[in-house]
C-alpha cells in the first residue's frame, strides 16, 4: 500500500510531547462523546501519548480502546501510562493508519485527532478507518485550521511567522486548512450523516501563552528552520528574526492567540435487509 513512509511532520520535541499530554476528552473530543457509551470497542488514530485514549477508556469500558500511532516512543510512553493509570481496557500498537492491523467491521467508533492535517493521502486513511468501523459505526474528527490562527499583538514577523509554519506542513505533504474539508473528506471515503462542528483553542493568560511561544520558538528553531533554510525559504539572519518575535510575543503582558479546530462525526452505513 502506498505512503507506508508517513512521518509526523514537527517531530517529537519534548516540549510538543509535554504540550499534547496536557490534551484531554473534554476538551478535544467534546463534540464525540456524546456518541459514546459503555461497552463500545473504540480505535484512536494517531493516538500519541494517550492523554485522550485514556479518557475514552474510561467512557466506554468495560469496552476496549485502541490507540495506534507510527512512533514507537509515543505507543511506549502511552503504555506507560495505561498501566499507571491501571486501565486494563486499553491497548496500543506500533501501526501505519494506511495499513490499520485489525479486521474488517471490528469497531463501534474511530477517532483521529489532527491526524489527517498531517497526511499525504488522507482520503485513503479515511477509507481504511471505514474498512475497520462497524456498519453502524461512528467516525470522529478533529484537525486545527491554521488559515484561522491569530496572535496578537500582531506585526509583520508574527505573520510571516504564521505563513512558515503552514508553508512547512505543506512542504512534508500535509493540508494547514484540511478542517474546513473534512466534510467532503469524509463523504468522498463512504461515509454519511456527517454533521460539522467547530471549537476554538486559545492561550489567554500570560503563563499559558509563554508556554505556548517557547513550544513554537522550540519547534521553529529545529526542524522548522532547517528546512526553510535548506529550501530557500528563510536566511539563518531571517529566521533569529521570526525566534526574536516569536520570544517578544510570549513576554508580552497583552498576548493572545486563538485558532479553530474543525470536527466533524459520520457513519458508516448500517446494511440492512
Amino acid at each position: 500500500m502506498s505512503n507506508q513512509n508517513e512521518q509526523y511532520s514537527p517531530g517529537y520535541r519534548p516540549k510538543l510531547i509535554n504540550d499534547y499530554k496536557q490534551r484531554h476528552i473534554s476538551k478535544e473530543a467534546s463534540f464525540f462523546i456524546p456518541y459514546l457509551h459503555s461497552g463500545m470497542m473504540l480505535l484512536d488514530c494517531g493516538c500519541g501519548p494517550g492523554s485522550i485514549t485514556e479518557g475514552f477508556a474510561g467512557i466506554v469500558q468495560p469496552g476496549l480502546v485502541y490507540g495506534i500511532d507510527i512512533e514507537h516512543e509515543q505507543i511506549a510512553a502511552s503504555k506507560k501510562l495505561a498501566q499507571h493509570k491501571q486501565l486494563k481496557n486499553m491497548k496500543f500498537k506500533v501501526a501505519n493508519v494506511y495499513n490499520l492491523p485489525f479486521g474488517n467491521d471490528l469497531f463501534d467508533a474511530v477517532f483521529a485527532h489532527t491526524l489527517l492535517q498531517h497526511l499525504k493521502d488522507p482520503n485513503q486513511a479515511l477509507k481504511e478507518m471505514y474498512r475497520v468501523l462497524k456498519p453502524g459505526g461512528i467516525i470522529g474528527v478533529r484537525d486545527d485550521d491554521q488559515g484561522s490562527l491569530i496572535l496578537s499583538p500582531s506585526n509583520t514577523q508574527l505573520e510571516k511567522l504564521i505563513h512558515l509554519f503552514a508553508q512547512f506542513l505543506q512542504y512534508k505533504g500535509g493540508n494547514p486548512y484540511i478542517g474546513r474539508q473534512h466534510r467532503q473528506l469524509l463523504r468522498q471515503a463512504g461515509f454519511f450523516d456527517i454533521e460539522a462542528s467547530a471549537s476554538c483553542h486559545y492561550h489567554g493568560n500570560s503563563k499559558a501563552v509563554c508556554i505556548y511561544a517557547e513550544v513554537i520558538d522550540d519547534l521553529l528553531q529545529s526542524v522548522i528552520a532547517e528546512t526553510a533554510i535548506q529550501q530557500g525559504w528563510a536566511t539563518t539572519k531571517e529566521i533569529k528574526t521570526l525566534v526574536d518575535a516569536c520570544q517578544s510575543w510570549g513576554n508580552n503582558p497583552d498576548a493572545f492567540d486563538a485558532i479553530t479546530f474543525c470536527e466533524a462525526v459520520a457513519w458508516k452505513l448500517k446494511v440492512t435487509d
